[in-house]
């Protein structure tokens, strides 16, 4: 159980904040003595990543210092504790491989409504929005929703069309530059949204974002369902059916 160190840094990228975490084995550091001040730590970035800027969108990713499929066990250890402490125990390896049922409802920024598994736990929350990670075990496979008050009107406006959004954003994957498998418009309860697909040797990954009106107000809304790119098969189909049930809820006059 030792770490030579975890680095945190909040990048702020165009339209997206990132918040990376790289680690690497090796000397002595105690997890247990430090494992409060490793937690405060993560989520405070945490925090500031779904508060931070009316006008960008939010993104959590985590970056080791290798390709996801050479991430040591230890190195995995040390990101539940800092992440994952009041999380259950890990899912069981043949679970990975099920086709789960999006059927638990979760209410965001009270403006959207998305489904995830009922057997994953969320590991943060605040009023707009939660992480998840389904297997602890697993450092790149964390889901995130959020929503947020902006002051543009259209997605193109604020965040460029969906070819440009989806180009930087594989440009400026953790990991490395990624490559985009797919980039299209669909429409979600009568509203326009963009529908990624990114993927690079860290982490294969797909956002839904769009733009909800409430009131007088826009909120930019975004779902993004991740994992290693070796399990992406395995979770493809749970992941298409969480992100199908993206529901705008209808305002009241």
């Amino acid at each position: 159980s030792h770490l030579r160190s975890i680095n945190f840094s909040l990048i702020f990228r165009g339209p997206v904040i990132v918040v990376t975490m790289e680690f690497s084995s090796s000397a002595s550091f105690v997890v247990r003595r430090r494992g409060n001040r490793c937690r405060t730590v993560v989520n405070a970035l945490i925090i500031a990543a779904l508060f931070a800027g009316q006008h960008m969108a939010m993104t959590f990713t985590v970056a080791p210092t290798t390709v996801a499929g050479e991430v040591s066990r230890r190195s995995a250890a040390v990101l539940a504790i800092g992440l994952l402490a009041a999380a259950p125990g890990a899912v069981r390896a043949e679970e990975a491989t099920k086709i789960l049922d999006p059927t638990q409802q979760y209410t965001v920024a009270s403006v959207f409504k998305v489904n995830f598994p009922p057997e994953w736990p969320i590991t943060q929350k605040t009023r707009d929005g939660f992480f998840m990670q389904p297997d602890k075990t697993v450092s790149a496979e964390i889901m995130s929703a959020g929503g947020k008050v902006v002051r543009y009107t259209s997605l193109k406006e604020g965040v460029g069309d969906v070819k440009d959004l989806s180009t930087r954003s594989a440009d400026k994957m953790t990991g490395g530059e990624g490559k985009v498998v797919s980039a299209n418009v669909v429409t979600v309860g009568g509203l326009e949204a963009y529908e990624m697909e990114l993927a690079n040797k860290v982490v294969h990954e797909k956002w839904l974002v769009s733009l909800v009106p409430k009131g007088n107000d826009f909120i930019y809304c975004n779902v993004v369902v991740r994992t290693a790119p070796e399990r992406w098969d395995q979770r493809k189909a749970t992941f298409d059916k969480i992100l199908a049930s993206f529901t705008p809820i209808e305002q009241t006059a």
